[in-house]
């Protein structure tokens, strides 16, 4: 989500009042998305997670640290 498609389907989500959670593998980019989104729109949830697909223990502690927020997951 911090670049391309990723980043526009945040925007939009972000815009429509959802709670966004971009997963990146480069948070400081994915930190840059989010700041540029609450530019815009200063109401907007928008958090960075790093998760790295490629790794499966990015993967694990992606899934613990999401699961530990007690949130629910309606769209991924």
């Amino acid at each position: 989500a911090s670049s391309g498609i990723g980043t526009e389907t945040a925007r939009v989500l972000a815009l429509r009042g959802v709670h966004v959670f971009m997963a990146v593998r480069n948070v400081d980019a994915g930190k840059n998305v989010k700041d540029a989104i609450i530019k815009d729109n200063p109401t907007a949830k928008v958090d960075v997670m790093e998760l790295d697909l490629t790794s499966k223990s990015s993967v694990r502690k992606f899934a613990s640290d999401y699961k530990s927020l007690n949130l629910p997951l309606n769209i991924l």
